[in-house]
């Protein structure tokens, strides 16, 4: 994104959080990690001070309020998932007060965020559609449909595992593709079709343009309300027909274009999937609108555009 800021003549530097703003694991690295993340968030501060406005994605310490305070630049908080149900929402809470404004991810977070007065600009989350574009595919490959989220995100599939199980064995030649930073341990689906990718940034693009389906299970939740469909985005930029949750930002993208299905059971995955599965040109079909819809709404040039645009509405108040 950097570049394409730059590209639209919007000059961004970026102060990237090191340690980590999210705590590391165990009790005792927490407590090690705990004031070098606020010194160096302290540091980062002092130095986007000299700057004429400061963007902060999320709180700078995740879940906790800390020195957002010190910013004497207008504040952009930049917000992509529903912050506000971590500890009680006392830090989305402490960030709000001190926004001059807010860019986020869909309407729900835009909904959420109104309510403080301020000025609210919706720009989704972009993707880089250089990268994940479609790519040939072998007729000799078994067919796959696929995943890609972190470890997190496998709790969507508990409710689902009978049903996809189910469909696996009605179709021998399909597969079950998931990329993350950990394997699944979901032991009701047929091992022998089930395959898993450990995350890369080499390589997650290309297995994502070698699926066939793409799909994005979500529960019915606030927290999944917040989610910005990222999943599906890069999906479709690839040329991938979807099936997904028919719920927030996935519902608001299925009703933009003929981009893939949108399921609520377990028994509409099984549906949604197997006529799919069946129906090659309908695949075709939706990949190609999916991948349009993605570069003319969802692209990095496109995002670029709309951020130029809050910026400067913030230094014409």
């Amino acid at each position: 994104m950097i570049s394409a800021w730059h590209a639209q003549g919007l000059n961004v530097r970026e102060l990237v959080a090191q340690p980590s703003a999210y705590p590391p694991a165990g009790r005792l690295a927490r407590l090690a990690w705990a004031p070098q993340a606020l010194a160096d968030a302290t540091h980062r501060v002092l130095r986007a001070n000299a700057f004429d406005a400061v963007i902060v994605q999320r709180e700078l310490i995740s879940t906790l309020p800390s020195v957002e305070g010190l910013i004497r630049r207008p504040l952009i908080a930049d917000v992509d998932d529903a912050i506000w149900l971590h500890r009680g929402g006392h830090a989305a809470h402490h960030l709000a007060k001190l926004a001059t404004q807010f860019v986020v991810g869909n309407s729900y977070l835009a909904e959420h965020f109104s309510r403080y007065g301020k000025p609210v600009s919706v720009i989704p989350t972009a993707v880089d559609v250089q990268r994940f574009h479609p790519a040939p595919r072998s007729d000799a490959t078994p067919r796959v449909i696929g995943w890609s989220g972190t470890s997190g995100g496998y709790r969507y599939f508990a409710p689902l595992q009978d049903a996809l199980a189910a469909l696996l064995r009605r179709h021998p030649d399909w597969r079950l593709r998931f990329i993350s930073d950990r394997p699944p341990t979901l032991e009701r689906l047929p091992a022998a079709q089930v395959e898993y990718h450990a995350w890369s940034q080499d390589t997650e693009a290309a297995l994502t343009a070698d699926m066939d389906i793409g799909i994005m299970p979500l529960d019915d939740s606030p927290w999944s309300l917040g989610k910005c469909s990222y999943k599906m985005l890069l999906y479709m930029a690839c040329g991938i027909p979807v099936v997904v949750s028919d719920l927030g930002m996935n519902r608001d993208i299925l009703g933009m274009r003929e981009v893939g299905l949108g399921v609520r059971s377990p028994d509409d995955w099984v549906e949604a999937l197997d006529a799919l599965m069946g129906d090659e040109p309908c695949r075709q079909r939706m990949g190609r609108e999916g991948r349009k819809l993605a570069v003319e709404r969802f692209s990095l040039a496109v995002a670029a555009s709309q951020w130029c645009e809050a910026v400067a509405s913030l230094h014409a108040r």
